[in-house]
């Protein structure tokens, strides 16, 4: 796989509509996607927006709140050996690298194999909004599946570095390497690995597992529908979907709020809960079901709108304070010019 064939060539082809707002803002940092600055990409910018970075001892509390959470062994297992990228915001443990998204990445992996073991083999798994590919790591090296990573062009970049070193053993295909622009059964047959932009097509494969963590709070909501269509197409009969994203985020202009994801009604919830560190994050996993009359989906996201009024609560509140410190602050400039 040639990394930056393939970044380059996604460019020719970009389509602008699945970059928001939200991700817009990174477009100064252009310059710097060349193959000799993928080696510090955790280093040099090129991971900012994807990359969770703590202060050390913030780290290390949430570490250690981790093992007592789901027990060392599982989390020493699971950590990296090599600072792929050379992040600065490391530390070692048992000679292994601890960071801040390992932390949360490992924890969101235990969640999945908590509720699917027993249920389904997990063979083929789809995220949607990939990053640098750390969680695609963790997954692959835990149930040894077949991995599609969809993401921007800029994102891809970094994940295939990142990806090509924690798996010399398998075969990782790009944009480049499709026939058509189209990732085929043929092709997924023969290979490990694909990382993709959103705008190239796939035919008769269908995921046991589709994952987005904290990247649909930042797409413009027809770009979020055009993803649950895509779910609603490739989820097996009996597959698992995770959603992790905000309650409420505005960053792409607008509201992006949990609660209006257009979830069709062949969906059992599995687990629902506030993200575990991050309360004004929600965790939802659910199973694909057939069985219309039994599944609870609509039902979960009235309970998850009621939780969104706090959210939106607290914003009113602070933009009221931030309207008052304002005011006083221009009042006292007044008073302050005709003494």
């Amino acid at each position: 796989m040639d990394i930056y064939k393939n970044y380059t060539t996604s460019l020719d082809f970009y389509e602008e509509k699945y970059k928001s707002k939200h991700w817009k803002k990174y477009d100064l940092r252009s310059n710097l996607f060349k193959n000799e600055n993928l080696k510090d990409f955790r280093n040099n910018t090129l991971s900012d927006g994807l990359d969770d970075r703590y202060d050390l001892s913030k780290q290390k509390k949430i570490f250690k709140d981790l093992i007592e959470e789901i027990g060392e062994d599982y989390v020493v297992e699971n950590l990296n050996s090599n600072n792929i990228g050379n992040s600065k915001y490391v530390f070692k443990y048992k000679d292994k690298y601890v960071d801040g998204g390992q932390n949360f990445h490992i924890k969101w992996l235990h969640e999945i194999e908590k509720n699917t073991l027993n249920k389904k083999n997990i063979i083929s798994v789809c995220e949607i909004g990939g990053g640098y590919g750390s969680f695609a790591q963790k997954i692959i090296k835990k149930f040894n599946c077949k991995y599609v990573s969809i993401d921007l062009p800029e994102g891809n970049f970094l994940a295939s570095y990142y990806l090509k070193n924690h798996f010399d053993d398998l075969s990782i295909v790009g944009n480049c390497e499709l026939i058509n622009n189209e990732l085929n059964k043929s092709i997924f047959d023969k290979n490990d690995i694909f990382i993709l932009n959103p705008w190239n097509k796939i035919s008769d494969i269908k995921f046991d597992l589709i994952i987005n963590t904290r990247s649909m709070m930042e797409m413009d909501k027809d770009i979020i529908k055009h993803y649950f269509n895509f779910i609603h197409k490739y989820i097996q009969d009996d597959g698992f979907f995770l959603n992790i994203n905000r309650y409420r985020k505005k960053s792409v202009g607008y509201p992006i709020h949990f609660y209006e994801y257009p979830y069709d009604n062949l969906w059992n919830v599995m687990s629902s809960k506030k993200s575990w560190k991050q309360y004004w994050v929600h965790s939802l996993l659910v199973q694909r079901s057939l069985d219309q009359e039994k599944n609870d989906i609509k039902k979960e996201l009235i309970k998850i709108k009621k939780i969104t009024y706090f959210f939106i609560f607290q914003e009113k509140v602070l933009e009221l304070k931030k309207m008052i410190f304002i005011n006083l602050k221009k009042t006292l400039k007044f008073i302050f010019f005709i003494r």
